[in-house]
């Protein structure tokens, strides 16, 4: 049995890599500061310790006897980056430096770091590889370019680190996020009878919450490499255009009007290759993103997201709501 620490555990994908781990006898310590989730009661194998990536000290000594973390916590997305970029900065950046530094002092080798396809930013027409020049178009975005500079120049006999760049997830997870394009996409589907695409000729990446956490699963348990671990985290056969997810959705719940608003501009357009990380890891993705629409519609047909719009189901209203929260107090 192996412990594993996992920063931001309560999150989207961490509720369900939490899982993972501990299904598979590892101990986990989730490391989180309970912005978008309670606490859940503790279980067998899952010890959840509250604490920041900005300050450590208070939780640190959870490192001691790892066997690797998987450092997950961060302000996601571009949308709630751009509300405070002096707070995206101080988390996905520094945060990530300091939870480096916390490592090294415990003696923790292996860092498996949640990084982003949207690193990529625009690939003109052609498929980005893990060598491809990133071109970052937003806070988020550069933010994780930054972190993952930082943590590959600290590679060394002792510290392993290794960067997933994730294709945009969607799918079912205990703690949901309705702010993510399929799930926002397919919930308005089903409840509301329209789908509203911005742009849509735009290309992106998708994988399933479920592979994602089997890919940090795998990363985290890896034989470090000799030079530097990057991995793109999706599957080559999951790139759309937004315009085809939405036709996608709208064939598969029925009845749907789909509006796409093609004066919308978004500098994202990216298509990603991801066969590298199925040599290095062995890792490959098995559910599609039709798989995630239907368990998503299912889900809404049986009454449960009935209000997807709440404050809960997104990390762009609950960063704006405590933003909010905070300004009226120091005022």
């Amino acid at each position: 049995m192996s412990k594993i620490v996992v920063t931001g555990g309560l999150g989207y994908l961490g509720s369900v890599l939490v899982k993972r781990l501990a299904d598979r006898g590892n101990e986990v310590v989730v490391v989180d500061n309970g912005l978008v989730r309670r606490m859940p009661p503790d279980t067998e194998r899952v010890r959840q310790v509250f604490g920041d990536v900005r300050d450590p000290a208070g939780w640190e000594e959870v490192l001691r006897g790892a066997a690797g973390v998987v450092h997950l916590a961060a302000i996601a997305g571009d949308a709630a980056c751009d509300l405070n970029h002096e707070l995206a900065w101080d988390t996905n950046y520094l945060g990530t430096i300091r939870v480096a530094e916390a490592c090294a002092r415990a003696g923790v080798r292996r860092l498996v770091f949640a990084s982003t396809c949207s690193n990529y930013g625009v690939s003109r027409g052609e498929v980005a590889e893990v060598l491809s020049p990133l071109n970052p178009q937003s806070v988020y975005a550069e933010t994780k370019v930054r972190a993952e500079h930082y943590l590959l120049s600290r590679r060394s006999d002792d510290f392993a680190p290794c960067v997933l760049r994730f294709a945009t997830i969607h799918g079912l997870s205990p703690r949901m996020r309705f702010d993510l394009d399929v799930n926002l996409m397919t919930a308005q589907a089903v409840l509301d009878r329209k789908i509203t695409v911005h742009g849509g000729k735009q290309w992106r990446p998708f994988v399933h919450v479920s592979d994602a956490a089997a890919a940090a699963t795998l990363a985290v348990a890896a034989k470090p490499s000799r030079g530097a671990e990057i991995h793109n985290c999706g599957s080559d056969a999951e790139n759309y255009s937004l315009a085809e997810v939405g036709w996608t959705i709208q064939q598969e719940v029925g009845g749907v009007e789909l509006d796409i608003r093609k004066g919308v501009r978004d500098p994202r357009d990216y298509r990603v290759g991801f066969a590298q990380s199925e040599r290095a890891l062995g890792f490959r993705a098995s559910r599609h993103l039709i798989d995630g629409i239907r368990e998503l519609k299912n889900a809404l047909l049986a009454g449960e997201y009935q209000d997807f719009t709440s404050t809960r189901y997104s990390d762009f209203l609950i960063m704006r709501e405590r933003l909010g929260n905070v300004t009226r107090l120091a005022s």
